[in-house]
């Protein structure tokens, strides 16, 4: 009698799409893997780079590539904002607008987008951004630390989904003092949630790191949320407030 082998697939074998359960039918070599993954996505989910999308200044600090969101992740924004049928949103950080006009875009009319933005040299490139892209009447900037404009903000007026991309080290603050501030039902989105992998650490090597995981476990004690945390990108946590 023949003997059998054992099963030794485990779901942490085909999570993500380069993996080898998921690529062994490609013909091509692994460093033209993610460049076809990626052409293929945006080509089947029509998404156009920002520097096609969008009329942009940007910024002689950082490009758009280091520092903005991916675009594919962009227009999962855009899908959760459609399918939540979201009207007001608050982000935090904005760089140079970016992930503000594509989630603007997005919107039904009449809503709204707030974003925060602590450096002025960013936040005079959102104004010019925002005008050229003819958003400026659906964005509302508020320039300040995150931290001083969430006290400022209005107490009655909650959000329906809120994306949170600022200062690491802070997020499990931030998520602390805006869940208030969201609606029920509303969705929290937190990108970056795996920061370049130093989150997986049991003891994080950056301080950026330990802020990213101190929100991950303060996220896990939020009883009553809906709740995952997503491989897109650099990670992804999206929280569903519950409704009562």
């Amino acid at each position: 009698m023949m003997a059998t082998t054992p099963h030794t697939t485990s779901f942490h074998d085909k999570m993500l799409p380069d993996q080898p359960l998921h690529t062994d039918q490609y013909a091509g070599t692994r460093e033209a893997f993610f460049p076809a993954l990626f052409e293929t996505i945006k080509r089947v989910s029509a998404i156009e780079l920002p520097y096609d999308e969008l009329d942009l200044v940007t910024s002689d600090k950082f490009t758009v590539e280091e520092m903005g969101s991916n675009p594919i992740a962009l227009r999962f924004l855009q899908l959760l904002i459609r399918l939540s049928r979201a009207r007001r949103l608050l982000e935090i950080g904005a760089f140079i607008g970016v992930s503000a006009m594509y989630m603007a875009k997005a919107l039904p009319p009449g809503g709204e987008v707030v974003t925060i933005e602590k450096f002025d040299h960013f936040a005079n490139i959102c104004r010019r951004n925002f005008a050229r892209n003819g958003l400026a009447d659906r964005i509302t900037l508020l320039e300040g630390d995150a931290h001083e404009v969430i006290d400022g903000l209005p107490r009655d007026q909650l959000f329906d989904l809120m994306f949170i991309d600022g200062n690491k080290e802070r997020y499990a603050d931030y998520m602390r003092r805006l869940e208030p501030l969201l609606a029920p039902g509303g969705l929290m989105v937190v990108d970056d949630a795996l920061f370049h992998g130093d989150a997986l650490n049991a003891h994080p090597r950056t301080e950026k790191g330990q802020g990213v995981r101190d929100c991950l476990e303060l996220a896990q004690q939020w009883t009553g949320y809906c709740r995952v945390l997503l491989p897109v990108a650099n990670g992804m946590l999206l929280m569903v407030k519950p409704t009562a």
